[in-house]
């Protein structure tokens, strides 16, 4: 009969390499989605996103603000809505009106002046690499039905493999200083086990956040009872995936879990052939 530790380390083993690489590329996709800002002063121009020169007044209304954007660009067919500055998913100092297309598919977002109506400028969201970026986070690049399950998958999954994990990892009665660190003079196998282990021990907290809302984010309509909104507790939801309820360091804490993702998925999927070819090495040398 198996022991129980052989049980969680073969839990552990399959469901990393079951989706591993796709962990991998959902936390790499995150921790570029912290960067959000950066990334689209780099594809539409910073002076798109500034305010323009010179002395604000009070706020226009919202109605101005889409009014002023109808009526610079008439490829916007119906608008949706318009976020208020810094207050959208796309950080900008200007307010941001998006709406439907009329000649293709895909999102206009117009960059109107919050204090004067002003155009400020206007891209077609689909066209960014940003928006790919956001697709491959949220769906996989597939069809969102199918991609979003299957991220839901991928978020129970990890859960999973950070609970086993922590099992294995756990330092009972030895010094968890130790255990989450980095031993003098540890070479090949074992130093990449240590280097799995500590990335693994102190980020697993933010990850385990990270993972559990990212899963109800996926599907947030499974997680609710009849007659709830799950719109109503999305807000909540995204601050703990976005930046852990933290503010600016969470969001850097954030980066560091996405990043530690194919890290973890790396040094783990080494461990695992190192350890296979040595146990094929020693069963070829019990056969000779």
């Amino acid at each position: 009969m198996p022991r129980l530790r052989d049980i969680w380390l073969g839990l552990h083993r399959w469901l990393a390499l079951s989706l591993g690489l796709l962990l991998a590329l959902l936390g790499l996709s995150g921790s570029l989605l912290e960067l959000k800002g950066p990334i689209l002063r780099w594809e539409v121009g910073a002076s798109m996103l500034q305010l323009a020169p010179g002395a604000h007044g009070a706020l226009l209304e919202q109605s101005a603000w889409i009014s002023a954007a109808s009526s610079a660009y008439p490829q916007l067919q119906k608008v949706f809505g318009a976020a208020p500055p810094r207050q959208g998913f796309l950080e900008s100092d200007n307010v941001i009106v998006f709406g439907a297309l009329k000649e293709r598919p895909g999102t206009g977002i117009a960059m109107i002046d919050p204090y004067t109506g002003e155009p400020r400028g206007f891209f077609v969201f689909e066209d960014l690499w940003l928006a790919r970026l956001v697709a491959l986070h949220r769906s996989l690049l597939l069809p969102q039905a199918s991609g979003s399950t299957l991220v839901l998958l991928c978020g129970l999954v990890l859960l999973g493999s950070l609970g086993s994990g922590l099992y294995l990892w756990w330092p009972g009665r030895r010094s968890w200083w130790k255990a989450a660190s980095l031993r003098p003079g540890s070479q090949g196998t074992r130093r990449l086990r240590e280097w799995h282990n500590l990335v693994a021990a102190w980020l697993c907290l933010p990850l385990l956040l990270i993972a559990g809302s990212g899963a109800w984010l996926a599907r947030p309509e499974l997680f609710t009872w009849p007659g709830a909104q799950p719109m109503a507790l999305k807000p909540l939801f995204s601050a703990a995936h976005g930046h852990l309820l933290l503010g600016a360091p969470g969001t850097w804490l954030g980066f560091a879990c996405g990043l530690a993702l194919p890290l973890l998925y790396i040094t783990g999927l080494l461990l695992w052939w190192r350890k296979r070819v040595a146990r094929r090495a020693v069963q070829s040398f019990k056969e000779t």
